[in-house]
């Protein structure tokens, strides 16, 4: 599992990687290439963002409960006559607990001024604070607003962790393919040469009269069947360096390869056994991100049950008008100079109230039956891959026995070729053979790297 780890984490090891360096180096191995897709590719760029608007959105909530000030100014002048002027300054702090505290500073003067808005003295200062004694008092939107923008952010941080993932999987298999296809078309480079070669020797032994001339056009046919499978092999390698290059960006900018560029991957990378620890699924960035889900909905529940409450508030002020308002609060204030306040709102059917807990209650069971079948899915998912990488690594060994016996039977026929004892036919039999054997051996090398890498990232938590 440590082997695999280096994957995602070598984003230190190519932390500046530029255009020319890529595109004038002579070898690319898997490490630094998903390194260089880790940090550059826009679809990280992108998750990044997400995950950036949750933290704005976290902050937003917590704005909720950010001391306010204000300030109101109100006068009136007409035909020279000062109708009133009036003056209120506020400053309240919300807490989470559905109590407000305020402090106020008043002043009116005029004419023809409300007699409610009498100031004794120059100026009126009051104290106290606006509760909720209903249903703000068990929950209130702007608390549920905050907890749930926290779960937000931690949801989204787990989907950031399954986007990165789901890129730097699609990348190592675009890379696993590329560097087949060049396995591909080395394997067949050293073909056409032999077959060349082969077809060199048949040529002279036909001018010789060792052999009959129909060999020269067997040895032919044999050696342009190896130069078109070499055409189609270059083919394939140059589309699947198109495809890994989709995966390398640089400023926004998509990069491409040099036709020399060969692609590598480290063979410690795959030798050891691969073990997956035994993580629980309930630790999965799946399961996790939709179960901040389910919390926030649960909050949501919280909160329209909550309601079913009538809503009670209350606010008192104690009042003064010493010119120095902190002596008097250190003396102690007198509750005969007072404001209070109640209201009261309770609609008398609840039935908006029950339809929206009924609502959330709906969603909540919804979401955990998603969650039951999510887990079901992922421990399917991981029974299914090991089963899968067993099976691979049993083909692995018998293609290789069965490369070991192609092997042995192609030289045994060039062997018995040169002495005399077979024909030309037999010899390319046996090549063939021997080639499908090795092209076998290199696909199923690919399709056990590729079921390594992407049960390392269904399991990467």
């Amino acid at each position: 599992m440590l082997v695999y780890r280096t994957l995602l984490g070598l984003s230190l090891l190519l932390s500046t990687f530029g255009t020319s360096q890529l595109m004038g180096q002579e070898k690319l191995s898997l490490q630094e290439y998903l390194a260089f897709v880790k940090q550059h590719h826009p679809f990280v760029k992108q998750a990044n963002i997400q995950l950036s608007e949750s933290e704005a959105k976290l902050l937003k909530a917590r704005g909720a409960f950010d001391p306010k000030l204000k300030v109101e100014l109100n006068e009136k002048t007409q035909k020279g006559n000062a109708y009133y002027e009036r003056f209120k300054a506020t400053f309240s702090i919300p807490t989470k607990a559905g109590i407000a505290l305020k402090a106020e500073m008043s002043q009116a003067d005029g004419l023809f001024l409300n007699p409610e808005n009498t100031v004794a003295g120059e100026q009126l200062y009051a104290v106290g604070a606006d509760i909720d004694l209903g249903k703000g008092l068990i929950s209130n939107p702007r608390t549920i607003a905050l907890k749930q923008a926290k779960r937000f952010l931690q949801q989204a941080e787990e989907e950031n962790r399954l986007l990165l993932n789901e890129i730097l999987e699609k990348a190592s298999h675009a890379f696993l393919d590329w560097f087949t296809a060049y396995q591909q078309k080395e394997l067949l480079d050293e073909f056409v040469i032999n077959a060349a070669f082969r077809l060199k020797g048949v040529k002279r032994q036909v001018a010789a009269g060792d052999l009959a001339p129909i060999d020269s056009i067997e040895a032919r046919i044999a050696y342009n069947s190896r130069v078109l499978m070499l055409e189609k092999s270059t083919l394939t390698l140059n589309k699947r360096a198109l495809m890994a290059a989709n995966y390398l960006w640089l400023n926004d900018q998509p990069l491409t390869f040099n036709d020399e560029l060969v692609p590598l991957i480290d063979k410690d990378l795959f030798s050891l056994n691969f073990k997956i620890e035994n993580s629980p699924i309930a630790n999965h960035p799946k399961v996790k991100a939709l179960e901040y889900k389910i919390d926030q909905q649960l909050l949501e529940q919280r909160l329209q049950r909550s309601n079913l409450l009538p809503e009670i508030k209350l606010g008192y002020r104690w009042l003064s008008s010493a010119q120095n308002p902190i002596q008097q609060l250190k003396a102690g204030l007198d509750p005969e100079n007072n404001t209070t306040s109640l209201k009261i709102n309770f609609p008398l059917f609840l039935r908006k109230e029950r339809a929206n807990v009924k609502i959330a209650s709906l969603k909540v069971e919804d979401l955990i039956l998603e969650q039951d079948q999510l887990k079901l899915r992922l421990e399917n998912k991981i029974n299914s891959f090991k089963f899968q990488l067993k099976s691979l690594k049993s083909q692995n060994r018998l293609a290789q026995l069965m490369l070991e016996d192609a092997q042995t039977l192609f030289d045994g026929e060039q062997k018995k070729f040169f002495a005399g004892e077979s024909s030309l036919f037999l010899v390319n039999s046996r090549e063939v053979k021997f080639l499908e054997a090795t092209q076998k051996i290199i696909q199923l090398q690919q399709e056990e790297q590729k079921s390594q890498l992407s049960f390392y990232y269904l399991l990467s938590f």
